[in-house]
């Protein structure tokens, strides 16, 4: 599976993946504050500990879930996604410095959409897990 990953992952896939981890994780951060502030009044628990724990293990399981639409297992009229006719959008590209072409998440196909979300669960996975793992430790 690694080898199908890498066949599908190009370099033009970072921009989204990054757009998509970005955002994730914003949201994230936005609930593991918001339980902090309402239902860890008491200043029991540690937030490092228990919210961003939690939020990692969420986020590893969005990641096992795009792995398996990866692989080709679907699970009917919960995680399809409709089949839409797909409009071109007559636009100029947008140019930046290196004069690369920036694709957008909704221009890529279905592969490298679902490779861009499991990329970006495990990174989101990585990045919470990572000081939950050391406050647990300490």
């Amino acid at each position: 599976m690694i080898k199908k990953i890498r066949m599908i992952f190009q370099k033009y896939m970072i921009r989204p993946m990054l757009y998509q981890c970005v955002a994730k994780f914003a949201v994230a951060m936005v609930l593991c504050l918001l339980w902090d502030k309402f239902l860890n009044q008491g200043g029991y628990r540690s937030l490092a500990e228990n919210a961003l724990f939690v939020a990692g293990c969420i986020f590893l399981m969005l990641a096992w879930i795009q792995y398996l639409r990866l692989d080709g297992v679907r699970i009917h009229h919960l995680l399809e996604e409709k089949e839409e006719k797909k409009k071109k959008h007559i636009t100029k590209d947008m140019v930046d410095f290196v004069d690369e072409k920036v694709i957008p998440f909704g221009e890529l196909d279905d592969d490298e959409r679902i490779v861009c979300r499991f990329l970006g669960d495990l990174l989101c996975a990585l990045v919470c897990l990572i000081p939950s793992l050391i406050a647990i430790m300490v």
